[in-house]
């Protein structure tokens, strides 16, 4: 599996080089706008450079690449002047899509096992709306400065990928105050995500 993997990688890349220079769609763009008509908003999006056309995941065995064609990263808020959640969305190559998938999955399935955490983590797994969607979850906001939450939202129709890290803010000002509303409101945006996902449009 690994050396049809190695094979395969001089291939994406050589795919890929041949879309870097194409910019004139922004085929994210409504995924982007939908996000931004919810409660969770963002006030600068960054858009990965034409040239960044792949990303390394890095298991405890290998390196893998997931392909880019597109992408931005979004740092979400909702009425706290600190960030909700550092969001990115990016757009596989074509045809990629199922191997960044096995990837993405793979390493998730590592990280829930503990090999990259203090401890060892459920991987939660739902589907909504065609949109296939795996979290991690520290089980208390009073234990976890940074990342609480590390989701991976998967949408296989139109190749879109989306990583989201919800974080912890400083006691004052925030948007949650306990494990119960850091918890419903996680759930919000997870939602109202893979609706965009699924949809863009509305």
């Amino acid at each position: 599996m690994k050396y049809r993997q190695m094979l395969a990688i001089p291939m994406l890349v050589a795919a890929l080089a041949a879309q870097a220079q194409d910019r004139t769609a922004d085929p994210l763009a409504p995924l982007a706008q939908c996000i931004n008509r919810s409660q969770f908003q963002f006030k600068t999006q960054d858009r990965l450079p034409a040239s960044a056309t792949t990303r390394i995941v890095r298991m405890k065995a290998e390196e893998r690449r997931v392909s880019t064609a597109d992408g931005y990263r979004l740092m979400l808020f909702r009425k706290s002047s600190q960030p909700f959640v550092n969001l990115k969305i990016e757009r596989s190559a074509d045809g990629w899509f199922a191997a960044d998938r096995e990837a993405i999955v793979a390493y998730m399935q590592e990280m829930s096992a503990g090999s990259r955490l203090p401890q060892q983590l459920p991987l939660e797994t739902d589907t909504r709306q065609g949109v296939e969607v795996l979290g991690l979850n520290n089980a208390s906001i009073a234990e976890t400065p940074g990342i609480i939450s590390f989701y991976t939202l998967l949408h296989a129709a139109s190749g879109t990928v989306a990583s989201a890290y919800v974080l912890n803010q400083p006691a004052d000002p925030r948007d949650f105050a306990t494990d119960a509303q850091y918890q419903a409101l996680r759930d919000q945006f997870i939602a109202a995500l893979a609706h965009c996902m699924a949809d863009p449009a509305h």
